[in-house]
């Protein structure tokens, strides 16, 4: 403390305009580690699909034999035999470990602080990638992906959590929407490695490169503090200042007064029909139940399920296959430069989306959504390759820009500071329950329908942007809870 206050200024606490800082900087990066591990477990089995499920065999050097490498001296087979459906559960178990990792984390978060929660679920998914690595069999890859799918459950409510608290309010989307930019980077890895590994020898140091990231995201975690929010909800109230004041450009003093504000905040924002006291956050039950919460609740509902129903997962899951039926050669690397535009649009959207706004943005990525999904069905169901392409990429643009990092961002914008750990959980279960089920349907409905299953992604995305027009407030440069409410 004695530095603080030896840095404190005498003569008063006028606050500078806010910038950057390392420390900021490093939070966000340290926090977004987990959103790539998000990321990259959940397009892991796109690429080696074939190969692991002992559906093709392509050895990457026909000079030497399975048997002389180094997995398979160590007792691991080359493939394990797969049925269709036995690789779409394999597929979507992730999710529903996600929905139980999502469902506690809040809670979680809450109780033990955002730091160590995010710790130890990067232990969780530095353990659960080796199971992954080592499997042999149809049940222990179940078992695998369930664990990591709960690991990434947790981090993905941190992520956006911890960078919203920490963040000042005018630069909340730019830095909110590195959650999104995380977890496409994260795809890009898996897609980058998988240009190298994606083959009958090498598939399984795609699932053992998952630890790695882990084990970082687990040691960079040591050089950030915790959130000054949490400490502050906590009767932390100078461990808060010094965190925040870290966080800062300006003073101490101006640190302090900014924890003032949220104290403020936090004693006169609550909604009167509540029954909840300021200091204490809902239970995620409590949240789904109280009429109080009903107006963030049914809008973060809405958003968070229509971002998986507009279809974007029939890409990340089976974009190698989608893709391959036309152009079989070419699948692993479309796949790969459809995840760089990701990354690179996404990019784009943070550096718009506090001039923008919200609500621009999501209708404009729907809306262009709805075309391109009835563009890949017309590809599909005619054999129209170039069309297929183009349609793919500007859908994956159109996401990238809006539908993808705003819905994350968005919750804690909806909520009070105090609910915020628990609506992001609730959000979050909401997003993955979505997810299971196009996860563990598309494959059903191509097998039905063929390409005429991206016509449902159209009609949703048509509704979607329907909604967001008429219901969904603009949460641009608003710092309270009735600022962004007032007049809906």
């Amino acid at each position: 403390m004695a530095e603080t206050e030896r840095l404190m200024p005498s003569g008063g606490s006028q606050k500078k305009k806010t910038s950057f800082t390392g420390n900021l900087i490093l939070g966000t990066i340290v926090a977004c580690l987990g959103s790539i591990q998000y990321g990259y477990h959940i397009a892991e089995l796109n690429a080696p699909q074939e190969y692991l499920s002992c559906s093709r065999f392509d050895a990457p050097d026909e000079n030497i034999s399975y048997e002389d490498t180094w997995v398979c001296q160590h007792g691991l087979k080359q493939c394990i035999a797969l049925t269709d459906s036995q690789f779409g559960a394999v597929t979507s178990i992730f999710t529903i470990g996600g929905l139980f990792g999502s469902y506690y984390a809040g809670n979680w978060a809450n109780r033990y602080g955002r730091k160590y929660v995010s710790m130890g679920a990067s232990a969780m998914c530095m353990v659960s990638s080796l199971l992954l690595f080592f499997s042999n069999s149809y049940l222990q890859l179940l078992f695998g992906r369930f664990l990591v799918g709960m690991s990434c459950g947790t981090a993905i409510v941190i992520t956006p959590l911890f960078i919203n608290e920490i963040t000042p309010v005018e630069w909340r989307g730019a830095m909110g929407s590195m959650n999104q930019v995380s977890i496409n980077l994260g795809i890009l890895l898996t897609q980058s490695l998988a240009l190298k590994y994606a083959d009958s020898y090498n598939w399984r140091w795609l699932l053992f490169a998952g630890s790695v990231v882990a084990v970082v995201n687990l040691l960079v975690w040591l050089k950030v503090d915790e959130s000054p929010r949490w400490l502050l909800d906590h009767g932390f109230v100078a461990e808060a200042e010094v965190a925040l004041f870290k966080l800062r450009p300006g003073t101490y003093q101006q640190a302090k007064q900014e924890i003032q504000d949220w104290q403020s905040s936090h004693a006169q924002n609550r909604d009167p029909e509540s029954s909840t006291e300021a200091h204490s956050p809902p239970k995620l039950w409590q949240y789904v139940t109280d009429a109080s919460y009903k107006k963030p609740r049914t809008v973060i509902l809405t958003i968070l399920t229509c971002q998986q129903f507009c279809g974007i997962n029939s890409i990340i899951f089976y974009g190698v296959k989608v893709i391959g039926k036309i152009l079989p050669d070419y699948s692993i690397q479309i796949n790969f430069a459809i995840s760089i535009l990701n990354v690179v649009v996404t990019l784009i959207a943070s550096a718009i989306i506090d001039h923008v706004g919200r609500r621009p943005l999501l209708l404009a990525s729907t809306t262009i959504m709805v075309a391109m999904s009835l563009l890949i069905s017309v590809g599909l169901t005619m054999s129209v390759s170039f069309l297929l392409v183009v349609a793919t990429f500007v859908y994956i643009a159109a996401f990238a820009i809006g539908l993808g990092p705003i819905p994350f961002l968005i919750i804690g914008e909806l909520s009070y500071p105090q609910d915020a750990a628990t609506a992001q959980s609730f959000g979050t279960v909401c997003n993955w329950l979505a997810t299971f089920i196009v996860g563990y349907l598309f494959p059903i409905g191509q097998g039905l329908m063929g390409g005429y299953v991206f016509t449902i992604f159209a009609a949703i995305a048509a509704l979607f942007a329907t909604y967001v027009y008429k219901r969904v407030p603009e949460t641009k440069g608003k710092a309270t809870y009735s600022d962004v409410w007032a007049g809906y």
